[in-house]
């Protein structure tokens, strides 16, 4: 007999998070006491080397493990939990996060009363701060991360028929990183909204890592490459230019460069120079806009070096492997608690 699909599952997403998936898997069964109805938690990991699935397999849950290490991800790790979810509300979590009381209930709600939302957020708050990343995501985040948003980073709660009807997978497989962003960008060009509650959804508790190590961590597995690999996926679709717009400073910056290919090229002296002449002098105007906008010497540093950092990353990514994003993402059932706890609820 076929198991009835769940109202709500929780897909946490895990790679040797040890240290924390127990608080992540806690908070997502605590939920269930919120709604007065069983939850689906799904643990989907991508082939941690520490004691992360011996842990997550103590729990009533189920255990989804990659098959193959060239698949880990970001994007795979949310797909592949995707894939063996059964609620019709599914919501997206990483192994580094714990769910906050009283907010899904809210957010469950507000999808049952508007049914053009595809997704529901709410605000992240990070417990650690050790790079620009975090500083940048927490400087930003309470003025302008409510409302309506284009997607929800950090995770979110989606109405299942919303994402089956925008491709059908939740994630882009050959995506490292980016893929709340191309999710969103698919959901509101078929026709769906996502909002962001002014209310905290979850904890964040990331890399104790440094900006430059965390830069070095990304480009040395590819993560970094996703900018490329999102835009060669969305040649061709409506939403490329969603993902030019967030990608505009690197896109800019590697066009400013390329224009040097030219230049040089000329036979002109005198053009040859008056050229270079305006190129540095965009180059000069660029950098003032910056400082008249950031007004402090580290965040102009650091948004340089990003400009440039993910504009080397967007050339390699547009040679990346890629294969099509509906293809189902090899894995092994580790453990499976569920169906027994749906059993002795019954």
């Amino acid at each position: 007999m076929p198991t009835p699909r769940l109202r709500l599952s929780i897909v946490i997403k895990s790679l040797n998070e040890e240290q924390k998936i127990a608080d992540a898997i806690e908070s997502a069964l605590a939920v269930g006491k919120e709604i007065g109805r069983p939850v689906d938690v799904i643990v989907a990991d991508s082939l941690s080397s520490d004691g992360t699935v011996g842990l997550a397999c103590r729990y009533p849950v189920r255990v989804v493990q990659l098959a193959d290490v060239a698949d880990r991800g970001c994007g795979a790790g949310v797909q592949l939990g995707f894939q063996h979810a059964l609620g019709e509300y599914i919501y997206l979590l990483d192994g580094d996060m714990k769910l906050v009381p009283g907010f899904m209930p809210r957010a469950i709600d507000a999808l049952a009363m508007d049914s053009q939302l595809a997704g529901i957020g709410g605000v992240i708050e990070d417990t650690r701060i050790h790079n620009d990343f975090d500083r940048y995501r927490v400087d930003r985040r309470m003025p302008s991360a409510t409302g309506e948003v284009r997607w929800l980073e950090g995770g979110g709660l989606y109405r299942r028929r919303a994402i089956e009807e925008a491709g059908g997978y939740a994630a882009d497989r050959n995506l490292k990183g980016y893929e709340e962003a191309e999710l969103g960008m698919r959901l509101r060009h078929s026709g769906w909204r996502l909002k962001r509650l002014h209310q905290p959804a979850a904890t964040h508790t990331g890399h104790a890592l440094g900006t430059l190590s965390l830069l070095r961590r990304h480009w040395y597995n590819r993560r970094a490459m996703s900018a490329g690999v999102l835009l060669r996926g969305a040649v061709g679709r409506p939403w490329l230019p969603d993902a030019a717009r967030l990608l505009v400073h690197p896109l800019a910056t590697l066009c400013w460069w390329l224009c040097l290919v030219p230049l040089s090229a000329l036979s002109n002296e005198a053009w040859q120079g008056t050229l270079l002449a305006a190129w540095g002098c965009v180059a000069g105007l660029a950098l003032l806009a910056l400082w008249m906008r950031k007004r402090k010497l580290r965040h102009v540093v650091i948004s340089i070096l990003m400009w440039h950092y993910v504009a080397a990353a967007i050339l390699l990514g547009l040679f990346e492997r890629r294969v099509p994003p509906t293809r189902p993402i090899l894995a092994h059932l580790v453990c499976d608690h569920v169906q027994a706890g749906i059993q002795g609820a019954a």
